[in-house]
Parts: C-alpha cells; structure tokens; sequence
C-alpha cells in the first residue's frame, strides 16, 4: 500500500480481501463548536448564559425576535393571517401538567364508589347526581361521565390481565408434581 501525492494524501488505504478500501481520516472526536440552530445561534449552556455579557443577550433576542417575526410573516403567506395567528396560539399554550388543583384529591375513590353503589343506574345519571351534590368532581356532568367510564375500563382491563395471569400460572403448574403445600391442602378436602 503506496500513498501517491495529491488528493490520496489525506486516504488511508487498506486491503481486504484482494479488493482495496479508501477510508477518510476524520478525528474519532465530536466538533468543538456546537450546530447552529434555525436562528443561526448556537445551543446557550448554562455556563454560557452565566458569562453572557448584556449586549451579547441583547443580540440574541434581537436575532431570536427577528427570526420569529419572519417565521410569522412566512407562515402568513402560506396559510392566511387569521390561521397563522391560531397556529401561533396553539404554540404559545402552555401543556397542561396533570389533574387541575379544583379537582378532589380522592376524585377517583369517589366516582368509582358512586358508580358501585347505583347498580343499574346509567353512568350519565349517576355523573349528573355527583355534579349536582359535589362541585370538585369535574366542571360538567359530561366530563364526570367520562371519567367514570375511563375507570370501569380500567378496572375491567386489569381484572382481564389478572385472570390472564392466573390462568398462564395454572397451565404452567398443571404437569409439575404437587408441592408439601398442595398435598397438605388436598388431604385436609378428604
């Protein structure tokens, strides 16, 4: 294996089976400087935000806000102004983090004891009489209703799962021979 002068300088060659293999040689090690981003920024770390002068965040927002704007005027003339400014809304909301602090701690017990104790009663009486006597369980009686059936279900799919499981077990254990245990339990039934 020669290396001639020219383009080859930077190749190492390697000979596998009788063929040869041209391999770049890149360093194993990531760039220093991070990619930038749509903004033309690049990724602000903790440290660099700690040392970031003023002007220099002042740039950044101007190029941040500049961005935005053009990324606004963009999404205009392809979509209309009107749902433009709905898809910047949707962006713009906040993701909801778990059960609003209205809601009863216990919802849950209490919906699923209401609906237990008013057998063949329909789900949606039963969500408009917990609405009518307590005001923490859901803002309608439609959302009540709702989440009543989501626990049934619930409840339904991990009752399936159990009787599942106890039947793999069963038929896994139907061959194996009986345990001190079971032979104690067999002849206690005799």
């Amino acid at each position: 294996m020669a290396h001639s002068a020219g383009h080859r300088e930077h190749e190492i060659e390697l000979l596998v089976e009788g063929r040869e293999l041209k391999m770049p040689t890149r360093p194993w090690y990531p760039p220093v400087e991070s990619l930038k981003d749509i903004f033309g920024l690049h990724h602000v770390t903790i440290l660099g935000a700690a040392c970031e002068s003023g002007v220099e965040r002042q740039r950044r927002v101007t190029r941040v806000k500049a961005g935005v704007l053009e990324a606004f005027l963009a999404a205009s003339q392809h979509l209309g102004e009107e749902v433009a400014r709905e898809l910047f809304k949707q962006v713009l909301r906040r993701p909801k983090r778990g059960a609003g602090k209205s809601i009863a701690t216990d919802r849950d017990a209490i919906l699923l004891a209401a609906f237990d104790a008013a057998p063949g009663e329909s789900i949606a009486s039963v969500a408009r009489k917990l609405h009518a006597k307590h005001q923490r369980l859901g803002n309608t009686p439609a959302a009540i209703a709702a989440q009543i059936r989501k626990l049934v279900q619930e409840r339904k799919d991990r009752e399936y799962r159990r009787r599942v499981e106890a039947r793999r077990w069963r038929m896994a254990m139907r061959n194996e021979p009986p345990s001190l245990i079971s032979g104690a339990l067999t002849a206690r039934k005799k």
